[in-house]
This record gives structure tokens, C-alpha cells and sequence, in this order.
């Protein structure tokens, strides 16, 4: 199982392109369990001439300033690294779509995963709330060690792993309902 996370950078201008800026990951065994591999890439922006507040607040932004690696290079990597493992977690619902479109925009193949789950997604079923939880706060909550700093692809997905461990399978299977418009 890969649990992994992006780093991206959502420009002003006109290029329709979440351009990806690190790629972060790490391998478990399965959901919640230790963490037995890692990979991180740092990929040079290319589309985009400034930054938008988000991807200014990364801490290592100026690792993806100063990288030589192209997202097609990055992404190929990546891929290698992944092997046979195609059941993938991520925090939060983005994360995939800004994959498949970089993918589409860089005109390298995606590949179709067996399974995604969303941690964020199943900790609020686990634990009973209706609100999208940061995942600092969670770490915070779960009394997890917060030893690296937030906004950093790979330790996000190590943090990301390590609350897998309080999660049950019914909470990550758990799709939530979809609300119909009310009527009047």
C-alpha cells in the first residue's frame, strides 16, 4: 500500500494546472501498518511564474526551485518506485485529481489504482464528526509525535500513515451519502 502526498502550486494566470511541486510517499503493508519505504521527489515549476499563498508557505519550496526534475521524470520515478502496489491513501479528496490532471497536462500516462482510500475522509467516520479535520490537528489529537513540519509531501504522508493506525476497515470502505437538493 502507498500513502503518499502532493505539494502543489495553484497559480493566478490563465494555465489551468494545480502544478505539482513534491511528491512524497511511503510504502505500508496495509492500512496502518508500520511504514517499510519512502520516496520523495522535488520537481522544478515550469508552468507558473509566481506562487500562489499556499505553496509560498511550503518549507521546502526552494527545493523545488532549485530542482532539475522534470514532473515527466519525477512522475516515471515515482511509477518505478510504486512497483506492483496499486491500492493507494491519501488525506483528503484532491490529491488523485491533481495527479491525473499533471499527468494529462504533461502528456505522460496516469495509471488506474486498484483501490483509494481517503484517510481524511475515514477519520471523520471514525471518530463521529461531520467537519474536514486538518490533518495537524489530527496528529495533535491522536497524541502522534508531530517531529517534522507540515506542507512537506513526505512527512504529510508519514503523518498521514501513522493515523492509519486508528482506523478500522469500515471506516475506510465508509462512502458517506450523497445529500439530495431539499425541497420545499
Amino acid at each position: 500500500m502507498i500513502v503518499m502526498d502532493l505539494e502543489w502550486n495553484r497559480s493566478y494566470d490563465r494555465k489551468k494546472l494545480d502544478e505539482i511541486l513534491q511528491i512524497g510517499a511511503v510504502r505500508t503493508a496495509y492500512p496502518g501498518g508500520p511504514i517499510t519505504d519512502s520516496f520523495c521527489v522535488f520537481i522544478r515549476p515550469r508552468v507558473h511564474k509566481s506562487f500562489d499563498p499556499g505553496a509560498r508557505k511550503q518549507p521546502d519550496l526552494q527545493c523545488a526551485i532549485d530542482s532539475e526534475e522534470t514532473f515527466a521524470s519525477a512522475w516515471a520515478a515515482f511509477r518505478a518506485w510504486c512497483g506492483d502496489d496499486r491500492v493507494f491513501a491519501f488525506w483528503g479528496p484532491d490529491d488523485f485529481g491533481v495527479i491525473r490532471q499533471n499527468c494529462a497536462y504533461w502528456g505522460v500516462d496516469a495509471f488506474e489504482p486498484e483501490k483509494v482510500y481517503n484517510y481524511q475522509r475515514a477519520f471523520s467516520h471514525a471518530y463521529g464528526s461531520s467537519s474536514v479535520a486538518a490533518l495537524w490537528r489530527v496528529v495533535d489529537y491522536l497524541g502522534i509525535p508531530d517531529v517534522f513540519e507540515y506542507h512537506n509531501a513526505l512527512y504529510d504522508a508519514m503523518y498521514t500513515a501513522l493515523v492509519g493506525a486508528w482506523l478500522r476497515q469500515e471506516d475506510l470502505e465508509d462512502v458517506p451519502q450523497r445529500r439530495g437538493k431539499r425541497r420545499r
